[in-house]
């Protein structure tokens, strides 16, 4: 057993979807492992927007009313979303598995600080932001490589219609 615990932070990109079927190829081939797929959701502008959508004044108050019930519906869609995208991918394993969300505030700060915490020896995450300009890793990717004390393996989803066929974006079928 090389690692205990890995941790795939998931957004919903190819590059997501690629590093969350690398770290189930880790799975299958060590049942001791516990995979953790976090994702980051802004859940306070969903409820603001959720909000302004109904007509609520957002000047009122400190706290709006209904405030609370729409930071919940917020976090209810989310995981139902995120569910939705990784429960086909990860449910035939037999590993101890962990999906979860965390509110938004520092996303990078967020995914070192989870994997430190919950005792993942390493972070499997895609390369977003790799390919509109050539080699460079987007921010959040960039900024884990710098701070995790884990190690960090970035995965660039693969091009093509066999990809497309195995991702696990809704719509598609999971690999």
């Amino acid at each position: 057993m090389l690692y205990d615990a890995v941790m795939v932070p998931f957004d919903g990109s190819d590059s997501a979807c690629a590093a969350l079927d690398e770290a189930v190829r880790f799975a299958k081939e060590d049942a001791g492992l516990a995979l953790h797929v976090v994702q980051i959701v802004d859940l306070e502008r969903t409820a603001v927007a959720k909000l302004e959508a109904r007509g609520v004044d957002l000047t009122e108050s400190v706290v709006p009313m209904g405030m609370q019930e729409a930071m919940e519906e917020a976090t209810e869609e989310a995981s139902e979303r995120l569910h939705a995208q990784v429960d086909g991918v990860i449910r035939p394993l037999m590993n101890e598995k962990r999906v979860c969300l965390l509110p938004e505030v520092h996303p990078g700060d967020q995914i070192v600080k989870y994997a430190q915490e919950n005792g993942c020896g390493l972070i499997i995450m895609g390369s977003r932001g790799l390919g509109a300009l050539r080699g460079m890793l987007g921010s959040v990717s960039s900024y884990v490589l710098r701070e995790a004390q884990v190690p960090v393996l970035v995965v660039k989803a693969p091009e093509g219609e066999e990809w497309a066929s195995r991702s696990c974006m809704p719509g598609r079928l999971p690999g």
